[in-house]
């Protein structure tokens, strides 16, 4: 997020800052600083769950009593593969609801950002940028 403050000769430039505008702007900043890390996790979890996903189909096509190898945690250990199908789709199941979480903390961010654009842009116009640089 960039603030710049444009030519004196832009009506909205004359605006004074009040305590409640820089709460607002820290409050934008926050929210900014929260949606990229929320992104940050969301990238990775996405690209953990394509990979689980492919190693599900894979392990789908596997007797049931074939014995595979299953990382548990740290320590990779003999399965019978049904069992570490089970242990895979927990495991899926558990990121697609911090997917799912993340998904929606993402969008209470926007919404909340797109309140505190709308009230700052308001008073100050193109005196403010609140845009960000990705989009």
């Amino acid at each position: 997020m960039s603030m710049r403050m444009l030519d004196k000769d832009d009506s909205s430039a004359d605006a004074q800052v009040t305590r409640v505008d820089q709460d607002r702007i820290n409050a934008f900043s926050r929210l900014n600083s929260r949606t990229d890390e929320i992104v940050d996790t969301l990238d990775s979890l996405i690209k953990q769950r394509e990979d689980l996903e492919e190693v599900e189909t894979e392990l789908e096509l596997v007797d049931d009593d074939d014995q595979v190898m299953y990382k548990l945690d740290t320590t990779f250990v003999h399965l019978p593969a049904s069992e570490a199908l089970e242990h895979l789709q927990a495991q899926l199941d558990k990121i697609r609801n911090e997917v799912d979480t993340l998904e929606a903390d993402k969008q209470s961010c926007a919404d909340q950002m797109d309140a505190l654009k709308k009230d700052l842009y308001a008073k100050f116009g193109t005196s403010i940028n609140l845009e960000r640089g990705d989009d």
